[in-house]
C-alpha cells in the first residue's frame, strides 16, 4: 500500500510540474529581454535604526529571461540614508552594482537575489559588498513589487534594510 502512495504522490509532483512548466511556456512573461526603472523605501535594521530613519533610492535594471521561470538579472541605482536630526545633518549615499537571479514560481510570483558592490558617494566611504534576496509579485506585465533585504558589508560592519521595491518594466 506504501508503495502505491508513494507512486500515486510521485506521479502527482511530476504531473503538476510538467503542467506549470507548460503553462508557464504558454505566457509570456512580458519578453526574453527588458529594462526596468524602479523606485525604494526602506527601513534601517539593527542599530541602523538609531542614526538613520529611512532609506531612500530608485534603480534601472535588466532582465533576460534564458528560460521560461529564470531571469538573470544586472542592475545600477542610488541609495540614499538621511541621517535622523537628532546625530546631527547630512546623509549617506552609496551606488550599488548588482547582478543576480529571478526565479519565478508561478508566471506572476519569484525569488530574486543579486550580489555585488556598493561604491560610496563621499570621499573616504570606499566600496562595500552588496548582497539583495527579495521576493516578489508582477501585478500586471509591466509592474512589479519586491519586498527584499539590502545589506552593504564592509569591515567594520553592515547597513541593513528591508525594503520596498515598485518597478516598471520596458
Amino acid at each position: 500500500m506504501k508503495k502505491v502512495f508513494l507512486f500515486f504522490l510521485l506521479s502527482s509532483v511530476v504531473y503538476v510540474s510538467n503542467a506549470q512548466r507548460e503553462s508557464r511556456s504558454r505566457t509570456a512573461l512580458s519578453s526574453k529581454s527588458h529594462f526596468g526603472v524602479g523606485v525604494e523605501a526602506g527601513l534601517p535594521l539593527g542599530d541602523n535604526g538609531k542614526p538613520y530613519s529611512v532609506v531612500l533610492g530608485g534603480n534601472l535594471q535588466y532582465e533576460t529571461m534564458p528560460d521560461t521561470d529564470l531571469g538573470i538579472t544586472v542592475s545600477a541605482g542610488y541609495s540614499h540614508w538621511p541621517v535622523k536630526s537628532s546625530y546631527g545633518s547630512g546623509s549617506v549615499g552609496f551606488v550599488p552594482l548588482l547582478g543576480g537571479v529571478k526565479y519565478y514560481f508561478t508566471p506572476a510570483a519569484f525569488f530574486h537575489a543579486q550580489l555585488g558592490a556598493a561604491f560610496g558617494t563621499k570621499s573616504g566611504m570606499g566600496t562595500s559588498f552588496a548582497y539583495s534576496p527579495g521576493v516578489g509579485l508582477k501585478l500586471s506585465p509591466n509592474i512589479d513589487a519586491t519586498l527584499k533585504y539590502t545589506g552593504f558589508s564592509k569591515k567594520g560592519g553592515t547597513l541593513e534594510n528591508v525594503g520596498l521595491r515598485l518597478g516598471f518594466n520596458f
